[in-house]
């Protein structure tokens, strides 16, 4: 994390329906909130991750800078996500970091179904059979110990063009991060990781829902799903038979003159139904692998706004579900904040608020 006094860097969250960025510091108190903001995107501005209409995304990023006064912060912490990014956990020898640095490259080329040359490479160790060597050390010959890594690979191309989206809105992107890792991060600054724990973070967007399962404190299993709001949104206009902006308002809460309340609701139902079988299915891969239970499931996300949202989902999936408030731990100067204001759009936040914490040399 930055120190004490260091110009903090902007989390900037470029989602399907909105642009949201966050600023915080660490102090001596723990982590102050500088500013968190949002701001709408035409539809279809962002599809599945990818930017169909740059200019009303860069329009976007402009106009919320300007709205929070943020002109004096140009470095930013930005995420990928989707079916450009593979993460996947692999197991090797023991070895030092350096040694895993100079022959990750090998590894990956055996589970990337990617071109190796068309991706940024990364690692994190996350679980060894005693001390890591340190640099220029070899373990004693017979050493059959192992090591947990966490691989990500992301397409070059994809990571090049918001970077160039993110400098034409006049900033300065820094630190590309994964959206199960602001998640994470997030989370962890506001509830704390329990490494007796095993659980579930979903953050559901409209188009695209991301889980992070972490068992024992380690994220263990990741991955973004090509289902999201937007699902209970479709099966309102197709029960209905109401245009897809009409359905998203209704979803709200917002009814039209002749449109009944339980009526909409058997809808909602089979939306999150819809949503909460890709989120069963991930969940039953992870059991399949590994001798953890989820337990619980904290959601965030435009998607868990709706009203009644984790009680559906924990109805749905039996399990205990919560929303993640990101400002829990924060320092707030409720001057400067409407706490009702950040306790309602709190999941809406949770990425925003994970780059936010971010730093060029964290793992």
């Amino acid at each position: 994390m930055f120190g004490f006094g260091e110009k903090p860097f902007l989390g900037i969250d470029l989602g399907s329906t909105s642009v949201k960025v966050a600023l915080v510091k660490k102090s001596k108190r723990g982590y102050d909130l500088l500013n968190f903001g949002m701001v709408s995107l035409p539809p279809d501005s962002i599809v599945d991750g990818m930017v169909e209409n740059p200019e009303a995304v860069v329009d976007g990023i402009k106009k919320l800078i300007q709205a929070e006064k943020l002109a004096g912060y140009r470095q930013c912490v930005f995420t990928i996500s989707g079916q450009s990014v593979i993460i996947k956990k692999i197991t090797v020898p023991l070895m030092s970091e350096d040694d895993l640095a100079e022959s990750i490259q090998q590894e990956a080329e055996q589970y990337i179904p990617f071109d190796i040359e068309e991706v940024n490479v990364d690692f994190q160790v996350v679980k060894a059979e005693g001390e890591l060597p340190k640099s220029g050390e070899k373990p004693p010959e017979g050493d059959d110990r192992q090591m947990d890594v966490l691989l990500v690979a992301a397409k070059k191309d994809i990571i090049r063009d918001q970077v160039a989206l993110l400098q034409q809105a006049g900033l300065k992107p820094t630190v590309a991060d994964l959206d199960v890792f602001a998640l994470e991060n997030s989370f962890e600054l506001s509830m704390g990781l329990d490494v007796d724990d095993t659980f579930a973070l979903v953050n559901i967007g409209a188009t695209t829902t991301n889980i992070n399962i972490v068992e024992q404190g380690i994220t263990a299993f990741t991955r973004d799903m090509p289902a999201g709001g937007a699902n209970i949104t479709e099966a309102i206009q197709k029960g209905l038979s109401v245009p897809y902006v009409d359905a998203d308002n209704i979803k709200l809460g917002h009814l039209p003159e002749g449109v009944k309340k339980n009526e909409v609701a058997i809808l909602v139902r089979q939306g999150v139904s819809s949503l909460c079988k890709e989120i069963s299915g991930s969940l039953d891969n992870f059991h399949k692998t590994s001798d953890g239970r989820v337990r619980r499931l904290y959601i965030c996300g435009g998607g868990a706004l709706m009203e009644g949202m984790e009680s559906m989902m924990a109805k749905e999936l039996g399990l205990e579900c919560k929303l993640i408030n990101p400002f829990k731990n924060l320092k707030i100067n409720t001057k400067m904040f409407d706490p009702e204001y950040l306790e309602t759009y709190g999941p809406m936040a949770v990425i925003a608020i994970g780059l936010a914490t971010r730093m060029v040399d964290d793992k």
